[in-house]
């Protein structure tokens, strides 16, 4: 291959890479072509995550705690201390979608706070 037709390949695949079209979702760019189902996980995993954190939390709701991180389901201890916290960003949303899938959401959830069953039921609400 030339030098030419080497230069011309790549600002052929240049111009492919940035025809991928985005909608905004958040803080975060999802593909056009998948945003409706990242949408429909994001909702069901943060509804999810609620009924998770409510038993164990006197507030449960969903804001932006660091706007570089996008919002997150955040659940309050009676302290008014965070006790549990999820965010929904692109790369939590899945993940949390197959542990719901697999009814294994609360151990994440666990997980991701470093709590553990024991630890929780000696807190009281």
């Amino acid at each position: 291959m030339k030098q030419t037709d080497l230069g011309a390949a790549i600002e052929a695949a240049k111009g492919e890479a940035t025809e991928v079209k985005t909608v905004k979702v958040d803080i975060f760019d999802i593909p056009e072509t998948k945003a409706e189902e990242y949408i429909a996980n994001r909702e069901e995993v943060a509804e999810a995550a609620a009924q998770v954190m409510k038993p164990y939390c006197v507030t449960v709701k969903r804001e932006t705690l660091d706007p570089e991180e996008g919002e997150a389901v955040v659940g309050y201890y009676v302290t008014g201390e965070i006790l549990m916290c999820v965010i929904l960003d692109p790369f939590e949303v899945p993940v949390m979608k197959v542990a719901l899938d697999k009814g294994t959401l609360k151990d994440y959830i666990l997980a991701a706070n470093e709590l553990t069953e024991d630890m929780l039921a000696s807190l009281e609400k």
